[in-house]
């Protein structure tokens, strides 16, 4: 078991050098096109008012100042935050809604683990460094790759699995990104004051603005907010599921195999598939499985594979798994690469659990 879980923890880091390459593309594709979109938008408005004789200076909360207030916060952190938050599930989930094969962990929580590190120890640069903000934009970065996982592992859990609380979560984390992305820009372009100004008339505490002393240290608030915010959302979700998951180890319920999504885990290891001698239980098995003909099937290294067998009947090939190069191919199974024989009734592998049906 140990050296399972050392191989999986192994896995969730390659996962992100070499199958999550998108996300730091992402990240950097991202950060340049908010830039671009909050400068191009706020040079379009600036021009639209002075050919229409209009200030868009903020003074009092007249009809004015709320109608454009109303509109930046709509184009530079709601609209930048809903396009992150359907980005990223969009690349966790594949065309039929479900968990990506790559995320199909064993052990969903070893997906943590990568974005957790990264996450504690960019913070901890961000306090001790002198020069904080590179740390800042690892701990943003980090954070982000934090939601990705857990999006995954929502998916994957069979305990309190609820993705969208994390998608919600997501949305949240992206806003408060977007708001530290519009002042810092702000400041940068000399607009600092007209950047508090909105927020005063927002209502928001003008001590976002300032600094959080950590005992010898002090931090920026809002960069600060930022970072933190996707680790507390997180780690609530994760209480919320550790708990539930507690519930259902004591109580133990029957699970109808079909009922569950597409790489979601059945920690009873209920009926996998019907098959023609009866009821198929999945059972543990080795990382790899032999064809008739001695040759060695490889199956992705997180994803367990099981055999099929009945208790009651000696049936020949109970599941219909065609593996002989000869026979005719009905379906096959896009995660491990089973065959299964032309008129064979079954919609689950009985290897890895994809459902056949919808990927």
């Amino acid at each position: 078991m140990a050296e399972q879980r050392r191989r999986e923890l192994a896995a969730s880091a390659r996962l992100a050098v070499e199958t999550e390459r998108w996300f730091f593309l992402d990240c950097l594709l991202a950060a340049i096109g908010f830039v671009g979109w909050v400068a191009g938008t706020a040079a379009a408005a600036a021009l639209g008012a002075r050919e229409a004789g209009l200030t868009l200076a903020l003074g009092t909360a007249s009809t004015q100042t709320l109608a454009l207030l109303a509109g930046a916060v709509v184009a530079w952190i709601v609209l930048p935050a809903l396009a992150a938050t359907l980005r990223l599930r969009s690349r966790v989930t594949n065309v039929s809604g479900n968990v990506e094969s790559h995320y199909r962990f064993d052990a969903p929580g070893t997906l943590l683990w990568p974005p957790v590190v990264v996450l504690a120890v960019s913070l901890a640069a961000a306090i001790a460094s002198p020069i904080a903000w590179p740390a800042y934009a690892v701990a943003f970065v980090a954070g982000a790759h934090l939601l990705a996982r857990t999006g995954a592992f929502s998916y994957r859990v069979f305990s309190f699995s609820r993705p969208g609380l994390v998608h919600a979560a997501s949305f949240l984390t992206f806003s408060v990104y977007a708001t530290a992305g519009v002042v810092q820009l702000g400041a940068v372009a000399g607009a600092g004051a007209m950047v508090r100004d909105a927020m005063a008339v927002l209502g928001v505490p003008t001590a976002l603005f300032g600094v959080v002393d950590l005992g010898p240290v002090s931090v920026p608030a809002l960069l600060a907010a930022g970072a933190v915010t996707p680790a507390v959302l997180v780690g609530a979700y994760l209480v919320c599921q550790s708990l539930a998951a507690a519930y259902v180890r004591w109580s133990e319920p029957t699970v109808d195999r079909g009922s569950l999504r597409a790489g979601q885990r059945n920690p009873f290891g209920q009926v996998a598939a019907s098959t023609a001698g009866g009821r198929a239980t999945a059972t543990s098995q080795t990382r790899s499985s032999t064809t008739d003909s001695g040759e060695e099937r490889s199956v992705p290294v997180h994803i367990q594979t099981t055999r099929v067998y009945d208790p009651d009947d000696e049936v020949s090939d109970p599941a219909g798994i065609d593996t002989a190069h000869e026979s005719p191919v009905g379906q096959r199974c896009r995660t491990c690469n089973a065959t299964f024989s032309p008129g064979t009734e079954i919609r689950f592998c009985p290897n890895c659990g994809q459902r056949l049906d919808d990927g």
